[in-house]
Formats: C-alpha cells, structure tokens, sequence
C-alpha cells in the first residue's frame, strides 16, 4: 500500500487538498472555494474536504496531516490564532482534525510552510541559508539559517513585506508607510501599472498580475514600466536583508513569482548595486520549482519535519 501525507493548504479564498508521498510525488489534489467566511462554515468545509479526500483513494495509508495557516498560528499547541477576514480566532484545528480522522496533524504559518517546502521538495534541498519570498496579494516570507527553520523572537521572522521601500509612500491599514507589500504585492503592482499610464480595462476587465504580465510579454510600455519597478521595489527589500544575514539563496513563490522573467533582470541589477560589495557572488534569485502547488507540498513538509 502507497504511503502519503495528507496536505491540506488553507487560502484567503480558495483552499486545497492533496495526498503527497515523502519523495514529493503528488497523488491527488482538489481545490475548492470558501462559500463564506465564519469559524463554524470554514470548519465545515475543511472536514468534508479532508473527508472527500481520504474517502476517494482507499489505497493510500496516510502518515500524518499538514495545514496551513492565512494568519497567525501557534505550531506548538496546533491552534490557528486568527485571521481576522476569515473570522477565525484561537481555533485548535490541529487537535480538532485529529479527532475526526484519527491522525496525527501539525500546522504552521503559510509562508513558513513553503520555507520547509524547498527545504523538502523544492529549491533548498542542497542549502542551509536561505530566505522564502511569496509574492501574491500580499508579500510574506520565511528564512531557513544555519541549516534550520528561522521563527525568532515571536514567530513571525521573515516577514518581508514590511520592510520600507519608498520614503513616506503608500500607506497600509496599520499606518506603516512605503512598505514593500504596499509597491509589490498585486494592489501594489495594479497601482504602479495605472501610474505608469496603463489602460484601466484590459479586455472588458479590471488589470491584475495576470493581465498586466501577457501586456507586458507583447512589450506594453506600461507593463514593461511596471515589472521594472517590481524587480527595483522587490530587490531593495532582498539586498537589505542579504546585507545583514549572508544569504545564498532567494526563492520566489506565490502567483507573481510566475512572471518571473519579467522582473529578474532589474531585481538582480537592484541587489548587486545596493548589496555590500564583498569578495564573493550575490545570493543566487530564483522562482520555485513547486510553482503554484508550493503551500501545499509547504503543508506535508510540516509532516516530515516533525517526524
């Protein structure tokens, strides 16, 4: 019988299913959408989730189950803290699934889940400092120094997105002015885009990441302006960090990370100018291998982690 681990990755407006072997073979997947947001509903529906999962391939054993986290969470006791638009608050999903489903589970935050991802499946299999970038609707991250998973002080180390980019700009809910996920993040890079004098319908619609990525492919002089800024604003906030904890990689994940090409030769322009100049390379930049699936496979790295 076929082993697998039971990944389950949680999102703002969809989430998604999987059984994943230890050698990273994806089995299964289903992704679904939240028909409203409130504690009890989301229960609801991560159970039959889970439950349609498990129930459609009886061939399988399962070892263990991952989640992921939109929010704040607390590992160790397995409670989901919040997410405040979703409704969630001090939910202890963990011990709530393993009653159900007789398994053990293990959750982290979202972004610290993909860490552990290309530690596991992805591009950090063959290095031990690295920092995790995802770049969505909005800008998080995680570091994997010295060979481990990085939280600090509260859990919350990596959180990239709140570095300052541009003095005195664009300012987010909490006040913080000229954050990075203010300019990168995809508000941000629809902004830039209008800024730049780009068409406010793209084909009937509203531009997003997508849209603006297919202008800029057939050399749109707004898109390119746009994905130029985007390597600018991402690359100040990555040679920031470099300069402080000696990274060797930088992985890019999340649905920008897609557009990769579009922006990888200003972010890597950014980082060697404004990088201290020492007598060895850059951090190597690159956009993950596990593509759109990385949470989830972020998910069943929980699994082997805790092993």
């Amino acid at each position: 019988m076929k082993e697998a681990i039971l990944a389950v990755d949680i999102g703002g407006s969809k989430y998604m299913t999987g059984l994943i072997r230890p050698d990273g073979t994806l089995l299964a997947k289903e992704r679904k959408t939240w028909t409203e947001y409130t504690q009890p509903l989301i229960r609801s529906q991560l159970l039959e989730a889970v439950s349609d999962m498990l129930g459609a391939h009886p061939d399988v054993r399962v070892i263990g189950g991952g989640v992921t986290i939109p929010g704040l969470a607390d590992p160790q006791s397995g409670v989901w803290v919040s997410t405040e638009f979703m409704g969630i608050k001090n939910y202890p999903i963990a011990r709530d699934l393993e009653k159900v489903f007789g398994l053990p589970f293990y959750i982290e935050n979202d972004g610290r889940a993909c860490v552990l991802a290309e530690r596991y499946f992805g591009a950090g299999r063959d290095c031990d400092d690295y920092l995790y970038i995802t770049v969505s609707n909005g800008i998080g991250g995680g570091l994997f120094l010295n060979g481990k998973l990085h939280r600090g002080a509260t859990g919350n180390a990596g959180e990239i997105g709140q570095c300052v980019v541009v003095e005195n700009g664009r300012v987010s809910e909490d006040g913080t002015a000229g954050t990075l996920e203010m300019y990168a993040a995809a508000a941000g890079l629809v902004q830039n885009y209008l800024e730049a004098g780009g068409r406010r319908r793209i084909d009937g619609k509203a531009p997003d990441g997508a849209s603006i990525a297919a202008m800029a492919a057939e050399g749109d002089p707004a898109a390119l302006e746009t994905f130029r800024l985007e390597g600018c604003y991402l690359g100040k906030a990555i040679a920031a960090l470099h300069n402080v904890l000696d990274l060797k990689k930088v992985i890019l994940g999340g649905g920008l990370s897609l557009a990769f090409d579009l922006y990888r030769d200003t972010l890597l322009e950014t980082v060697r100018a404004q990088t201290y100049k020492r007598p060895y390379p850059s951090p190597e930049i690159l956009a993950t291998p596990l593509g759109y699936e990385g949470a989830l496979y972020g998910a069943a790295a929980l699994v082997l982690h805790c092993e």
